[in-house]
């Protein structure tokens, strides 16, 4: 499957009277359902440094 490359965008939060600036990462795509994620998929996001994994979690 080929690799995606997309950019960690600003997400501005406004909590009067600060603003705070938090990362963003939105994914979309009918590849999304080729790599077994279709919609109502339930994704669990392992976290290390450099590196998110995403697999589809398990159906409880």
């Amino acid at each position: 499957m080929k690799a995606r490359r997309l950019k960690v965008a600003p997400l501005y939060r406004s909590f009067h009277p600060q603003q705070r600036i938090t990362s963003q990462l939105r994914i979309q795509g009918n590849w999304l359902a080729a790599a077994g994620f279709p919609p109502g998929t339930v994704a669990a996001i392992e976290v290390q440094a450099g590196r998110l994994i995403i697999t589809a979690a398990p159906v409880q």
